[in-house]
């Protein structure tokens, strides 16, 4: 999710959803790339007590460095969506030192219900494909959660194909049921096609009922 209240000419219209941005932070897709429950640990590749770090950087090397190359690694580019790049990255490395999961976040003003509010937006969750079924997406999701608690957010936001959503839910997501419309570039508006979830991030945090406008691209 974003705080960009739509400038002139927002840099990252110029993105597709999996087309990394090679002067900057990638423009990742919404979802996890692969459930972390997906495969078993490769025996004697598991992070034991992983440490979940703030990333200085995230871009289309460190990308590649978790999924390896692809041109759709997210696998959200038939949605045709551009999305934002995230602002804030936690990850989690390997012994040797590689990366081998991410978490992004953005702030996004919203509307829902008629309630104006601003939701952290989680993005690019990511585990390298021989690091998947040890918990790593639910450690570094939660990590960017706490991490959104402590700068006051009350609502965490996310986007995800229709087969993890069992994986969101199981660590305190909810499905967000009414019309989500998202902005794009040029002015236009666009049906979200991809399931929307929330999460509370405060002690009485309820999600507004009615249809959702995104005041900005989707992260």
């Amino acid at each position: 999710m974003n705080d960009r209240f739509q400038p002139e000419q927002h840099p990252s219209e110029r993105h597709r959803a999996g087309a990394p941005d090679d002067s900057g932070p990638v423009v990742s897709g919404p979802d996890v790339s692969g459930p972390d429950v997906s495969r078993p640990v490769v025996s004697g590749q598991d992070v034991s007590r992983p440490v979940v770090e703030r990333l200085a950087r995230y871009g289309r090397a460190e990308q590649e460095e978790v999924l390896g190359t692809g041109a759709d690694p997210y696998g959200v580019a038939y949605t045709g969506l551009a999305f934002l790049p995230k602002e804030i990255h936690f990850g989690v490395r390997a012994a040797d030192g590689r990366l081998v999961a991410h978490t992004g976040l953005l702030p996004l003003p919203l509307t829902a219900g008629g309630t104006d509010l601003v939701a952290m937006g989680v993005g690019g969750v990511c585990v390298a494909p021989d690091r998947r079924g040890g918990g790593l997406a639910r450690t570094v999701v939660g990590a960017a959660l706490d991490h959104a608690r402590t700068l006051g957010h009350r609502h965490a936001l996310l986007f995800c194909r229709p087969p993890l959503a069992a994986f969101y839910r199981g660590i305190g997501f909810r499905e967000v049921v009414e019309e989500v419309t998202v902005e794009q570039p040029e002015g236009r508006l666009a049906v979200m096609p991809l399931r929307t979830m929330w999460a509370p991030l405060a002690a009485g945090a309820g999600w507004p009922e009615g249809p959702v406008r995104l005041r900005s691209l989707p992260m």
